[in-house]
């Protein structure tokens, strides 16, 4: 790859890095105040269209870039954003995004706190997305507190529900113009140029007889780590029998109630991981529903929704419900059934599908409807954010590969990939950093990761994330 004249004078980037050095302590402040709001987007509240405790970390973090001296504005609590005007016109963007997925259980640490141990942070959203958020401010704030101008306005942007639908960024788009290009801090290093297509979907099947209940899931982008039934039968000692059949199985328990004998209590314990990145995950769902079929004590119409329940989330790439769709581009298509419920006698069942940037998602429609309609489900509701595409040719594409690899001492390829992020609404948008591909994860399989309990990020890569984001912003305002 040809060198850029990108690259800042030497006195300059020691001066980035000591910098950065000096303000540790104080970055870490930041996001720890921001980690200790629960700020999951939820249903709306008074002023606030994602519910109170986004609209209070959108606050927070405008009096924080505020209190830094950049100029704030609140879009309606759908998202806000910190700007530091340029000399000329034009303007850069950084997007990120300060709501986070549900808590959720199995914390060693405790997730509101933002613990410090052995140079990581422990909490929910340090990772995913609040710290690489704090890192994008410190790198505008090193600009201003140093008096380097750029010509292009600089736009940090702070969303208030990327992880339920998005709707804050629609909301920003429809407002007026767009940076002419941006980086989103909320992808690996080095970059990411291209989003697979994003298609949600939920099934319904009629499921009277002996279930009682079933629901496994909290969101529709996390495949779920657990996964609850409850089995009525014809007596104590049939409840006892399957009791003793379900422990037979791996990661199933089982518990007969003390108020009513005649039932069982299913639990199944699986493995979660983000539904765009399901390799080495453990569907509780799939588990649950393949438990319940083998034993064959399910009766009615149950039986047949669970047996279709088993099939359906029995795969992760599409294998079992008729998208089995790759490309050179993007790679493998993933479909993950993520959340199910039983109410009123009708089970639901919704999907979360990453497709390939040459495929549309009317094709992904018609083959996830087929594949349920032959399993006696009938597909209800469907959403569908297209891909996002950048040609990884592009010079800003080169500049930012270049930056990374300085930054860290290591080359990394410019890829694809399933997870979707604010790029996908945006024109000329990619993801970069700050994390690492390779980065060690302190802790056992099923946690550390972004949306799983004790959620980490090493405040190496935060600062190294800062630094990267002032290379990029002067590189960028060059090119651009």
């Amino acid at each position: 790859m040809e060198k850029t004249s990108w690259l800042p004078d030497a006195e300059l980037e020691k001066s980035i890095e000591g910098w950065i050095a000096e303000h540790r302590e104080e970055m870490i402040k930041d996001i720890r105040e921001l980690v200790a709001v629960p700020s999951v987007s939820g249903e709306k509240e008074g002023k606030f269209p994602f519910g109170a405790p986004c609209g209070e970390v959108l606050d927070l973090a405008l009096k924080k870039a505020k209190d830094y001296g950049f100029d704030t504005e609140n879009y309606d609590y759908y998202c806000g954003g910190c700007r530091m005007k340029g000399s000329e016109e034009g303007e850069l963007g950084m997007f990120a995004h300060l709501d986070v997925v549900p808590i959720g259980e199995g914390w060693e640490y405790p997730p509101l706190e933002c613990t410090e141990k052995d140079g990581y942070l422990i909490g929910r959203g340090v990772g995913d997305n609040k710290g690489p958020a704090v890192a994008a401010l410190y790198a505008m704030r090193f600009l201003k507190e140093h008096s380097i101008s750029l010509k292009h306005d600089v736009l940090l942007y702070f969303g208030c529900s990327e992880e339920k639908g998005m709707g804050d960024i629609e909301h920003y788009v429809e407002m007026g113009k767009l940076p002419d290009f941006s980086i989103v801090p909320d992808t690996d290093f080095s970059v990411c140029y291209g989003e697979k297509g994003i298609f949600r979907a939920t099934v319904k099947i009629p499921s009277d007889g002996n279930l009682k209940e079933l629901c496994g899931g909290s969101v529709v982008n996390v495949i779920p780590a657990e996964a609850v039934a409850r089995v009525r039968t014809e007596s104590p000692e049939k409840a006892e029998l399957l009791r003793q059949q379900l422990e037979g199985f791996d990661n199933i328990s089982a518990n007969i109630s003390k108020e009513e004998t005649r039932e069982v209590t299913v639990k199944a314990k699986g493995l979660s991981r983000h539904a765009a990145f399901p390799e080495g995950s453990v569907n509780a769902l799939h588990l649950l529903a393949e438990a319940l079929c083998e034993t064959g004590a399910l009766t009615g119409k149950a039986n047949k929704a669970v047996k279709g329940l088993a099939v359906l989330t029995g795969s992760s790439h599409g294998e079992t419900t008729g998208i089995e769709f790759e490309d050179k581009e993007t790679g493998k298509l993933t479909c993950c059934g993520t959340v199910a419920r039983l109410e009123e006698g009708i089970l639901s069942l919704s999907f979360d599908v990453r497709y390939p940037a040459s495929f549309a998602g009317e094709q992904v429609r018609e083959g996830l409807g087929k594949a349920a309609e032959e399993l006696g489900f009938e597909l209800v509701e469907t959403e569908d954010s297209s891909p996002s595409f950048v040609s990884p040719e592009r010079p800003e594409i080169k500049v930012l590969c270049e930056i990374s690899d300085r930054v860290l001492g290591k080359a990394y390829k410019p890829y694809t990939m399933g997870g979707g992020t604010y790029a996908r609404h945006l024109t000329n948008a990619v993801g970069f950093g700050p994390g690492i591909p390779d980065r060690e994860n302190p802790f056992p399989a099923g946690r550390g990761q972004g949306h799983q309990p004790d959620e980490c990020i090493a405040v190496k890569q935060l600062t190294d994330g800062c630094k990267a984001y002032v290379l990029a912003l002067l590189a960028l305002d060059k090119i651009v």
